[in-house]
């Protein structure tokens, strides 16, 4: 039973409070719109795919090369992440930026078992962002084999520039904003309602505190007062001829 009245005591908390939680939530979704639309930067990616695939001795493709290939890709995703690559990309690129920069736009993903991995790049220009994934691949391939004595890697799919964002997500933001506006609406009404120590009614007096209800003094509007207070004309009239006339 007492959890059931907490619950309705829950409900007519937020019910009374429904008009701070709202405005709480358009507080959140505006302050997430002015977050993505103008304080965000938008980030692009572009995409290039290499193959790895053994030189072999025989025609026949061995299972054992394949995982062997598939090994190597742990390996050259560190190599193309290292200043043994990067730095010459910042240097045929020009790039205003540092190694550590530049490696931290750099991600390198693989499908399970695959021979095939790929080289992305994230940057705030689409353009530049193609051009840093080719070029990363391009000098990666090219220096595999003074790096590591083999010669197994082929470009497949050179990276295009896409000028649509990955980032910031407009409606994930927004989504965000709406839910941590109402939450801290929530909040906020729970804590006023804690904070609020008026006697609400006559159940807190009596099993609560454990005083007797001697009354209720029911609330007046404004009408009802100017009603109550207001003379009667007629009646004062009368009383005044019945005192003459008894003279």
């Amino acid at each position: 039973m007492e959890e059931e009245i907490s619950l309705v005591e829950l409900f007519n908390t937020l019910k009374k409070r429904m008009g701070l939680i709202i405005n709480m939530v358009l507080v959140g979704l505006a302050l997430s719109a002015a977050y993505t639309y103008f304080i965000a930067t938008p980030e692009y990616s572009a995409t290039s795919q290499l193959l790895v695939n053994r030189t072999q001795e025989t025609e026949a493709i061995q299972r054992t090369d394949i995982d062997t290939n598939v090994q190597l890709i742990n390996t050259y995703s560190d190599i193309i992440r290292n200043p043994i690559i990067l730095d010459p990309v910042i240097d045929t690129l020009s790039l205003d930026q540092t190694t550590e920069q530049l490696k931290n736009k750099i991600s390198v993903t693989t499908a399970e078992n695959s021979q095939v991995f790929s080289l992305q790049v994230t940057d705030d220009n689409p353009y530049e962002a193609a051009e840093i994934a080719n070029t990363t691949s391009t000098v990666f391939k090219d220096n595999l084999n003074s790096i590591m004595n083999v010669d197994n890697v082929t470009v497949i799919s050179e990276a295009v520039a896409d000028t649509n964002p990955v980032s910031p997500n407009n409606t994930l933001n927004l989504a965000i904003g709406v839910i941590l506006g109402g939450m801290i609406g929530v909040g906020i009404a729970f804590l006023l309602e804690f904070l609020d120590t008026t006697v609400k009614d006559e159940k807190f007096i009596v099993d609560e505190l454990g005083w007797t209800n001697l009354g209720t003094i029911s609330m007046m509007s404004a009408d009802e007062l100017k009603s109550e207070n207001r003379p009667s004309a007629p009646q004062r009239k009368s009383d005044s001829r019945a005192s003459r006339s008894r003279i």
